[in-house]
């Protein structure tokens, strides 16, 4: 540091403002980040809710088809169940047509 008093005080003064004006752009940019930071979270929670509503949603789907397969599966056991009876009656209504014919 040459020179007069004044000189270095002038220098010492700038090196201030220039370290005051970089705290306060590094002041502004963290703030910047911690909201970003913050809509960043809300976000993320926003997220996790939307994620725990779909997983809720598909695991009542998933019951509901479970259950829609039973009832199908039900019916489907009475529908063939239904079948055999009829093919029963049909083949008992044509042995007996056969016998009545017979015996003509």
């Amino acid at each position: 540091m040459a020179g007069s008093p004044a000189e270095q005080f002038r220098q010492i003064t700038n090196t201030l403002s220039t370290l005051t004006a970089r705290a306060d752009q590094s002041r502004d940019e963290s703030a910047l980040l911690r909201r970003q930071l913050d809509e960043e979270r809300a976000a993320g929670r926003e997220r996790d809710r939307a994620v725990a509503e779909l997983r809720q949603e598909n695991a009542l789907l998933r019951q509901r088809l479970d259950d829609h397969l039973k009832r199908v599966e039900t019916w489907s056991a009475r529908l063939w169940t239904l079948v055999t009876v009829l093919v029963g009656a049909v083949l008992s209504l044509a042995s007996g047509l056969i016998v009545i014919l017979a015996k003509k």
